[in-house]
């Protein structure tokens, strides 16, 4: 299949972010993953970095105990849904797998959900994996001073927030070299509310612009790269061009604007899913962000 016809099957699952369009999409790259997708790739699964059943992480490296440069990736799943993966799953081990073809480590890890975990819970677990890679990870070659941040979706909503609130770990460090932000979301008062936001952000929706990060985010110095897909919902588009405006605004116009890909071809589902494979546009841009940023 050539990309063409990808991205044409791509654009036929629609804009909608539902079951059937992750089953459609998840069906279209499956079968263009190389077989040797986990060659070389030693894969330390299900480690507990905390009490809960999904205080989980899974620990991507080359078997050899080098240490190196750290890719963390939260996935999406609009805050009630969605997981790291697992043994048999291509789909995340695919980031960890190209973590380590690219001269990193990878860990993946799963979070509490909601509405049993609100605000500021994604936050938490964060740190709660921060601090275990700088407790832990030299037994896996983990260097915890070299730690990039990857987010999808609700998965990039955490990392902002994650970013932009320290004062729930303590205004401790964040501990993080670099930040990819996946078609996130930086202001819950600007984005139309759902069912998912509620159940994450309580249904006081006059607190979601206290609990949105773009305001903080954007006076940040910490290294960006987002990602905005063709096919994302408009309403996800419309977050990362608002926050790349403001990034660039608030600099006076005087610095450039935050690193920044608009995936051809791809919808809000498949940017993470397809990385890795030989003509992803998010590998090469992302391989140079970190290996300028360390």
């Amino acid at each position: 299949m050539t990309f063409s016809e990808y991205a044409a099957q791509i654009r036929a699952l629609g804009r909608e972010i539902s079951l059937d369009a992750l089953k459609g999409t998840r069906g279209l790259v499956e079968p263009l993953l190389p077989a040797d997708l986990l060659d070389g790739v030693a894969i330390t699964r299900d480690i507990a970095y905390g009490e809960h059943e999904r205080h989980r992480l899974d620990v991507f490296t080359d078997g050899s105990g080098e240490k190196k440069p750290v890719l963390l990736f939260i996935h999406g799943g609009g805050f009630i849904s969605g997981d790291k993966g697992g043994e048999g799953s291509p789909f995340y081990a695919n980031i960890g797998a190209w973590a380590v073809k690219n001269g990193y480590h990878g860990v993946n890890m799963t979070y509490r959900l909601a509405p049993e975990h609100q605000w500021p819970s994604g936050i938490e677990d964060i740190r709660a994996v921060v601090e275990w890679i700088q407790t832990h990870g030299d037994g896996y070659g983990l260097d915890a001073d070299n730690l990039f941040l990857m987010g999808q979706s609700a998965g990039g909503a955490h990392s902002a927030h994650y970013l932009a609130f320290p004062e729930v770990y303590g205004r401790a460090p964040h501990g993080i070299k670099g930040a990819i932000l996946l078609s996130a979301v930086y202001d819950f008062d600007a984005m139309p509310t759902t069912e998912k936001e509620r159940a994450y952000l309580g249904d006081d929706e006059s607190l979601y612009e206290e609990r949105s990060s773009r305001e903080r985010l954007v006076k940040m110095n910490l290294p960006l790269l987002v990602t905005m897909a063709e096919f994302d919902p408009p309403e996800f588009q419309a977050q990362t061009m608002v926050f790349v405006n403001e990034w660039w605004h608030h600099r006076s116009h005087q610095e450039s604007l935050p690193w920044h890909i608009y995936m051809l071809g791809q919808n809000h589902l498949s940017v993470a899913l397809y990385l890795g494979l030989a003509d992803d546009q998010l590998g090469p841009v992302l391989k140079r962000f970190i290996d300028e940023h360390l």
